[in-house]
């Protein structure tokens, strides 16, 4: 009967292992960062697109250490943001979106951590939304941050779920407005996209 040395592929086998320890044996992430992105001049969150190819991004940047890539991550349409899964040390902050001044700081992450990020909006709005025999009017307003801006169109939207910006999955329905002001009025009731998608909008 012939014999079979297992030993050597034990040992193969007991050195790959070691190296996978090796490489795995880093500690977890310990800290997290979390707060809202606020208009620098009323102190109020600035709605954001929705999370995707149009969000808006926050960088963070670790200091004093050897890393040489930021941590990414998208805010979310309410102004908020989080991150749960981040070291703790120093970070330099800075966020990217539809602002005229973005915001870059800095901050030690000490388990969860809030710090709220400011900048400053091309333009701001205020609007109010009215429910009649399947109508949604929505009474609005734009008003630009600096008097040398153009608004050239208002776009009022709505979607089968919550969230709405101008990217081609985040809308249902789109309306075009050349006034700063005024009302929107979308017929749901006689409308085609609604009423196929009914199912959608009463499962969000």
């Amino acid at each position: 009967m012939k014999k079979i040395n297992i030993w050597p592929f034990l040992a193969m086998a007991l050195i790959f292992t070691s190296c996978i320890n090796e490489l795995d044996n880093y500690h977890a992430p310990n800290g997290g960062i979390k707060g809202l992105i606020l208009d620098e001049e009323t102190n109020k969150p600035i709605p954001l697109p929705v999370q995707g190819s149009t969000g808006v991004i926050i960088n963070l940047t670790e200091q004093n250490t050897q890393a040489t890539q930021s941590v990414d991550f998208y805010a979310k349409y309410d102004g908020s943001y989080e991150n749960s899964q981040v070291f703790n040390c120093d970070y330099k902050v800075s966020v990217k979106g539809p602002f005229v001044s973005a915001y870059e700081g800095f901050i030690t992450v000490n388990g969860i951590t809030t710090f709220d990020l400011k900048a400053l909006p091309y333009a701001r709005i205020e609007a109010e939304a009215s429910v009649v025999d399947g109508k949604i009017s929505i009474n609005y307003t734009v008003e630009k941050t600096k008097s040398s801006f153009l608004i050239s169109e208002v776009y009022a939207y709505w979607n089968f779920a919550p969230g709405v910006d101008n990217g081609g999955a985040n809308q249902a329905g789109k309306l075009t407005m050349q006034e700063v002001s005024g009302t929107a009025i979308f017929d749901l009731l006689n409308d085609e996209n609604y009423k196929n998608n009914l199912h959608k909008i009463q499962a969000n």
